[in-house]
């Protein structure tokens, strides 16, 4: 034979037989390679299928067992106008938990589990084994089954990590010695609740700014529920008592009971044990609430460190998102959501003031007269003139307004409940041009250099002896003429 043909025969063979071994490297369920050569290349097919395929996916771990399925396709007739028969058939596949029927799930990862889960790639193949505990294979981090729409199945296990790479695990087939080296989905060593999407509300209005009309909070935070309805153009609070929401307040109130975002899923389907467990059974604060026309409630369990167990009406799990997220209303009282300003009218709307100080008084009255030059027909403007005492002319332009900033500028300090006996150190009466109705503020000595504002009867808080003397010195400066800063 000729040396050239018989070099061609030889190639040939050598080409049939690495061809051969090359197939053994095609995991199946049941496969039993038995080559015992480790063999290194860029990738490994293990199961040649795609995502239309498969059928389920179950999982078991550490942390349990769930299975995944194929959310079902809509079908041509149920498609939406938006949407074409042949898009809706033509749709990517979606993949649920059987396990969390009920629960928001994140598609994103579920779809990364299963695809990753049934197409696994393999950096290696180090062949058959004679010791599968070598590799956390005897007792796996997971085992996964995975089903095909044709019957067949591509089951295995999930070993430990490599000592040079502590993203690439060891796995093998189910009834297979032969190991290879894959990277996994983070899903597969997860339990169940790790699917369940961790975004508990996104409240939006497409016609503009999220409309409000009533929110009530209740629980530990609040002894007495506390209630915001619609006031004109925002939200008062009209429970336990009317008050003027503080607008920051109110303004984190509603951005945090329209979006909020869990940092972890703590329980899936809890039982009475659980809920109480995560203090539901004597919560925290409870949010009830009316937005686009919506109705929610958002209730806190225990606080955790930095962080508050929370659940959303309707939806079986419960959350644990970071303090401030809640901060707005789970972790407020009443005192901390009023605006602290006794009384402030706007300054063209006062007729008078009578301020009473023990056995002094001083009357200041206002009179207003149409500016003709700045008026149009949609508004009228006034020019103002303010007299003190004895009907003697005051300044109004810097004098009155300084003292009426001084007057209605003052804030209570902290919550107070009782009216204090005795009589008030001062008491200013308000008038009004435009309305016949009169407003009474009382400040009234309840301890050392304290004093509870009263207003129309309804007790505010306390005030300070700095604020009761700046009103008299400002009053004794205007009345004298003197400049008030």
């Amino acid at each position: 034979m000729k040396s050239n043909i018989r070099n061609l025969i030889i190639v040939a063979v050598c080409v049939v037989v690495l061809g051969s071994a090359l197939l053994t490297l095609k995991l199946t369920g049941n496969d039993t390679a038995e080559s015992s050569s480790a063999v290194s290349t860029a990738s490994i097919e293990l199961v040649s299928k795609k995502s239309e395929d498969v059928v389920s996916m179950n999982v078991e771990n550490a942390k349990g067992s769930y299975t995944l399925v194929p959310v079902p396709k809509v079908s041509s007739s149920q498609a939406s106008s938006g949407t074409s028969s042949a898009d809706a058939d033509s749709a990517a596949p979606t993949y649920t938990v059987k396990e969390l029927s009920g629960c928001p799930i994140n598609t994103s990862a579920a779809e990364s589990a299963v695809k990753n889960g049934f197409s696994l790639v393999a950096s290696k193949n180090l062949g058959t084994v004679s010791n599968l505990e070598d590799f956390g294979l005897q007792n796996p981090q997971a085992t996964v089954k995975v089903k095909f729409q044709d019957g067949s199945s591509y089951d295995y296990r999930i070993g430990k990590t490599t000592a040079t790479d502590s993203s690439a695990y060891y796995m093998c087939g189910l009834n297979s010695d032969t190991v290879y080296v894959v990277a996994i989905d983070q899903g597969l060593l997860e339990g169940a609740e790790y699917f369940v999407s961790t975004q508990i509300l996104s409240i939006t209005n497409q016609a503009g700014a999220n409309n409000f009309s009533k929110i009530t909070l209740s629980g530990a935070h609040y002894p007495q529920p506390v209630t915001f309805s619609a006031h004109q153009t925002a939200l008062r609070i009209s429970s336990p008592a009317v008050y003027t929401a503080d607008s920051t307040a109110l303004s984190n109130l509603e951005s945090s009971l329209a979006s909020l975002t869990a940092d972890s899923v703590a329980a899936v389907h809890p039982d009475a044990a659980a809920l109480k467990q995560y203090g539901f059974d004597s919560p925290t604060a409870v949010a009830q609430y009316s937005v686009n026309g919506g109705n929610y409630k958002l209730t806190a369990g225990k606080q955790d460190g930095s962080s508050v167990y929370v659940m959303l009406d309707g939806v079986d799990v419960v959350y644990k998102v970071s303090s401030s997220s809640v901060e707005a209303w789970a972790l407020q009282n009443l005192f901390s959501l009023r605006n602290k300003t006794i009384l402030a009218p706007g300054i063209e709307t006062v007729q008078s003031l009578t301020l009473t100080a023990g056995d002094s008084k001083n009357v200041l009255n206002l009179t207003r007269a149409k500016d003709e030059s700045k008026s149009t027909e949609d508004t009228t403007y006034y020019n103002y003139k303010v007299t003190g005492n004895d009907g003697v002319s005051l300044d109004y332009d810097t004098n009155y307004t300084n003292f009426y900033q001084t007057l209605t500028g003052v804030t209570v300090l902290q919550d107070a409940q009782e009216k204090p006996a005795g009589s008030a150190a001062l008491t200013v009466t308000y008038r009004y041009f435009d309305d016949s109705k009169t407003d009474t503020v009382q400040l009234i000595k309840s301890g050392d250099r304290r004093y509870t504002a009263v207003l129309n009867g309804q007790v505010l808080g306390i005030v300070t002896q700095d604020d009761l003397d700046g009103i008299s010195s400002a009053l004794t400066a205007l009345e004298s003429g003197k400049a008030v800063g």
